[in-house]
């Protein structure tokens, strides 16, 4: 039985130890705190990965549409090449052609200038066959031109 003071203490460390947690569940609580803690530890590094990714996505996709728009100009401009191509040979073509009819036309000339050098004075001839010499000088020679001298 004892004095006032060792029934207060009593009293106050029964009040303590009926307080506290039984062991067992305060053994639970810190364990699914520091469970709690290392989760948050490890989620962290594939939090960050995450974050990686979405941006790495948000680039490739950025890039996927500029290569979609590179492609589709690239496209426009393979169409518009082989449209200039086809062009260009059939301004080829027409070139040829007109060689063709300016060469007929100076064989057609000089068969006309033998024809006629017998009646013609030879001042004439002699300027007629000059001029023509200074035109053959802007032919090819594949196309009976001669040397410019």
């Amino acid at each position: 039985q004892g004095g006032v003071v060792q029934q207060n203490k009593a009293k106050n460390e029964l009040a303590q130890h009926l307080g506290e947690d039984p062991l067992p569940l305060r053994k639970a609580k810190i364990t699914l705190e520091a469970a709690l803690k290392r989760a948050e530890k490890a989620r962290a590094p594939f939090e960050a990965a995450l974050r990686q990714a979405e941006a790495a996505r948000a680039v490739a996709e950025q890039a996927a549409a500029e290569a979609s728009h590179a492609r589709k100009l690239a496209s426009d401009a393979a169409r518009q090449a082989e449209q200039a191509r086809q062009r260009s040979e059939h301004a080829k073509a027409e070139a040829e052609a007109a060689v063709e009819a300016a060469r007929q036309r100076l064989e057609e000339a000089e068969a006309y200038l033998e024809e006629v050098k017998a009646r013609i004075p030879h001042g004439t001839q002699w300027w007629m066959e000059r001029e023509l010499h200074e035109r053959r000088k802007f032919l090819p020679k594949s196309r009976g031109g001669i040397d410019k001298k």
